[in-house]
């Protein structure tokens, strides 16, 4: 009585997930209740396997390490976590963590950022980038499906170290550019952050050091557009499952304080430096960034 109790009650906990329900009822008919109820156990463990095998505890510490380094940048620069983590992090974990990752990381360091710095947000560069970032995204997410990223991943690049060499050959910044150029720096990144979830802060950064002149005015800026892209990316990734998984959790627990630590030093940094060291610190990750790029694609055609 009570062997058959246990077995109703696992039977009835198990069918609470569809697919596993379906490996319950295509289980023979001749087959009894206790070695059906068995073979389902069985694969619930094997699933768990498989979700448990995405990281381990010496990945877990190399993404807790990784994630303070970068958003130590990002709080001495004003960008450059997520352009700087995932390409790191891809080496130990899989890019549908790291990516969903540092979005949620992002987001809530750019909470932090505009908590100090709202009051120094210019509100039409943020109104003027906004419709062609969400356009880029949606763009980048139907090239993700249909080109081969390592061309685009090349170009972006090529482009990223042309910029960050031109910032550091002449780090006060040229005349201001025209407003113009807001429309190709919120359609590349959006593209690239719809595609990689990298990158897409390299275009952004450029125009605005071209339009605001004051280092806290970019990196308030920045952060006040990013709170509107980071969100309408959060929800993407929501409805397509990518920030449901399980192997997320231990992540978020080493990667929030990770961050918030880095964040903290890097913006005490961020506040004793001027403005042409500002300038050229994001000339070399801008750089550092674009050498990274090529060097995931060279190992990208070497695989």
């Amino acid at each position: 009585m009570n062997r058959d109790l246990m077995a109703i009650t696992s039977e009835s906990n198990i069918c609470g997930a569809q697919s596993l329900c379906m490996d319950f009822r295509n289980a023979p008919a001749t087959t009894s209740r206790k070695r059906r109820t068995f073979a389902v156990a069985q694969s619930i463990q094997g699933r768990g396997k498989l979700i448990s095998s995405d990281i381990d505890l010496t990945a877990t510490i190399v993404v807790g390490s990784v994630v303070f380094f970068a958003f130590f940048v990002r709080g001495v620069s004003g960008f450059g976590s997520a352009t700087i983590a995932i390409p790191l992090m891809a080496h130990v974990v899989p890019l549908k963590l790291a990516v969903p990752l540092l979005l949620v990381l992002d987001f809530l360091a750019t909470l932090a950022t505009l908590r100090i710095d709202r009051h120094l947000v210019d509100q039409t560069e943020v109104r003027r980038l906004i419709p062609y970032a969400v356009i880029g995204v949606v763009v980048g997410a139907l090239l993700l499906t249909r080109l081969a990223p390592e061309y685009l991943l090349a170009g972006l690049g090529t482009l990223v170290i042309f910029f960050g060499a031109r910032t550091l050959s002449n780090p006060a910044g040229d005349t201001p550019v025209s407003h113009w150029w807001a429309m190709p720096a919120g359609l590349t990144g959006g593209v690239f952050g719809g595609m990689f979830g990298s990158g897409a802060a390299t275009p952004y950064v450029i125009y605005l050091t071209h339009r605001l002149r004051d280092k806290r005015r970019v990196r308030a800026t920045f952060s006040g557009f990013a709170f509107f892209d980071y969100g309408f990316r959060i929800v993407t990734f929501i409805a397509t499952g990518l920030l449901l998984q399980w192997a997320l959790g231990p992540l978020f627990a080493i990667g929030i304080p990770a961050m918030a630590t880095g964040l903290y030093l890097g913006n005490r940094v961020h506040h004793r430096i001027s403005n042409e060291q500002a300038l050229r610190v994001i000339g070399v990750l801008l750089i550092l960034s674009g050498l990274s790029l090529l060097a995931k694609v060279g190992l990208t055609g070497a695989a």
